[in-house]
């Protein structure tokens, strides 16, 4: 286990997520969403790469132990209402390092 994975395996925030999550819903039909865990309202946001998109692509970090995520969103337009995907994953420092560039 590396340094950093063991911060982040003790921290409150992220011991409670994944290294991806998946989060869905469809419009009108709440018995099939699916919520992003609650710790992922915690992180915080650092860059957004898309801000004026409909689909987010955001760069977030822990207040906890620091550990990066990326923050994505897409959605399909539907007659009878919309689908919304809700992706955040993990990333390692170097991967972080590509997106603040």
């Amino acid at each position: 286990m590396t340094s950093s994975e063991t911060s982040y395996t003790r921290c409150d925030i992220c011991s409670t997520l994944s290294d991806s999550e998946y989060g869905y819903s469809k419009y009108d039909w709440p018995e099939h969403d699916i919520d992003l865990p609650d710790a992922a309202g915690s992180l915080v946001l650092v860059k957004d790469l898309k801000p004026l998109s409909d689909r987010k692509l955001q760069l977030l970090r822990c207040p906890g132990c620091g550990a990066w995520f990326l923050y994505r969103t897409d959605y399909e337009y539907l007659t009878n209402g919309t689908e919304d995907e809700q992706f955040l994953t993990r990333l390692t420092e170097e991967e972080a390092a590509e997106y603040l560039r």
